[in-house]
């Protein structure tokens, strides 16, 4: 009696978790990354490898990457590690740079199972242009109710000095004066190097203001304390206080540059070093993605990939820095760039037009269970893996299978602690979710 008992309980709270957790919906990943001079070059072709571990690692829907030298790097990079991470990837137009004579440009490459790339746009800046993509989500209902997003890229001027930072504020008033002529309610994704190094900068202050027309926020709410109101000049170098910038240990879990402590045996040799310090690389976003219900921030999505929080002025492949992300992707960090991706999640209710959750990938008996996990796959994976995150999105374990024939996979669960999980791979638009009990 008591076990029947126990059994509809099990049942009921079944039910009630498969109707809260698998209705429609789409999550898009967003990855900013500045790859460091990528052009079809020897060194660029040696070190793309490491590109594919880390793509296969993150699985972004959206790649926004910026210092990409020419259309034939752009191309090769398309062909050589996305297509080879997801063959459902695109690439946006390239545009060579109008703006100064800097011939680093910026460029996106999509999931167009998720997105549809409606139109891209130059907008001319200071030292590099701002390039503008316009995406409608593939939501099954995109032709009666599309779901749209502005998404902007960047690289903005490098380097400490008044000139410098009166550079990285003209371009961000270009950008502000840009949105005038979008929709207030646009859904907007700004996102580049930006390199600001501190949020007192007069370019980082004037994008943040909520007097301009569409309202820009950090999604992590970061900021470096405020300068005091005492009439120094704190960015004069000899008044500096690391106090009031990034470069310090309080801002160790966002910093984004620089990978390296030295370039010494590394195959591309060409980065910055001095370890990671400081806060270069951002994803902002318009203020509308905390309060719609038709596209929304993911909390706590925001992350700095590689960056286990505790490698202040080291680089990321020192042991010392170990953590959630493994070795093996901060090793392919550090050869592949001296920055570190950003990503960031975006949700919309609805799912998208098409999806492979049912012809692609099955569970064979269900979806709830103790010990083992058995999947039906009626297409070969071809040596893809298979990932399991938790409902926080943290990656926990990967599963390859031995061989291209294989149709079905037995995945050991034992280990995992009671709760709800997702099964992703880059054939499914949506991750399967699944309960240990």
């Amino acid at each position: 009696m008591k076990y029947n008992v126990f059994k509809r309980t099990v049942l009921f709270l079944f039910l009630v978790l498969f109707t809260t957790l698998n209705y429609g919906q789409t999550r898009i990943k967003a990855m900013m990354y500045n790859i460091l001079n990528y052009s079809d070059s020897e060194v660029s072709q040696n070190k793309t490898p490491f590109l594919s571990t880390i793509l296969n690692e993150v699985n972004p829907d959206l790649l926004m990457v910026c210092e990409v030298v020419d259309e034939i790097g752009s191309d090769y990079l398309f062909e050589n590690a996305i297509i080879p991470f997801n063959e459902d990837f695109e690439k946006a137009p390239f545009e060579e740079n109008q703006s100064g004579s800097n011939s680093l440009q910026q460029m996106v490459y999509y999931n167009s199972k998720k997105l549809i790339l409606e139109e891209s746009k130059v907008i001319t800046a200071d030292t590099r242009d701002i390039n503008q993509y316009t995406f409608k989500i593939n939501t099954e209902n995109a032709e009666t109710n599309p779901v749209r997003m502005e998404v902007f890229v960047t690289h903005l001027k490098a380097s400490t000095g008044t000139s410098n930072r009166q550079r990285r504020l003209t371009s961000i008033q270009s950008f502000v004066s840009y949105t005038n002529t979008i929709a207030n309610d646009s859904y907007v994704l700004f996102a580049g190097d930006f390199n600001f190094y501190t949020s007192n900068e007069e370019g980082y202050q004037y994008l943040i203001d909520d007097r301009n027309p569409i309202i820009m926020i950090d999604p992590i709410d970061s900021p470096a304390p405020p300068f005091p109101d005492d009439g120094v000049d704190y960015f004069y170098y000899e008044n500096y206080d690391s106090t009031y910038f990034w470069n310090n240990s309080s801002f160790a879990d966002i910093h984004t540059q620089s990978t390296r402590t030295s370039n010494s045996g590394l195959i591309d040799d060409s980065g910055s070093t001095g370890g990671l310090d400081d806060r270069f690389d951002f994803i902002m976003m318009s203020e509308n993605f905390n309060t719609s219900s038709d596209l929304f921030y993911v909390n706590d999505s925001y992350q700095v990939v590689g960056n286990n929080g505790n490698c202040y002025n080291s680089q990321i492949s020192n042991s010392n820095c170990s953590g959630t992300y493994s070795q093996t992707l901060r090793n392919a960090l550090i050869e592949f760039s001296d920055h570190l991706p950003i990503v960031m999640e975006i949700e919309t209710p609805e799912n998208t037009l098409s999806t492979y959750t049912l012809s692609k990938i099955n569970f064979i008996s269900s979806n709830i269970t103790q010990d083992y996990l058995k999947i039906f796959l009626t297409d070969k994976l071809d040596k893809n893996t298979i990932k399991i995150y938790t409902i926080n999105g943290q990656l926990i374990s990967i599963k390859t299978p031995k061989n291209s024939s294989e149709n079905s996979l037995t995945i050991d669960v034992r280990h995992l602690s009671k709760g709800i999980y997702y099964l992703s791979h880059q054939k499914l638009n949506n991750p399967l979710k699944f309960i240990k009990i």
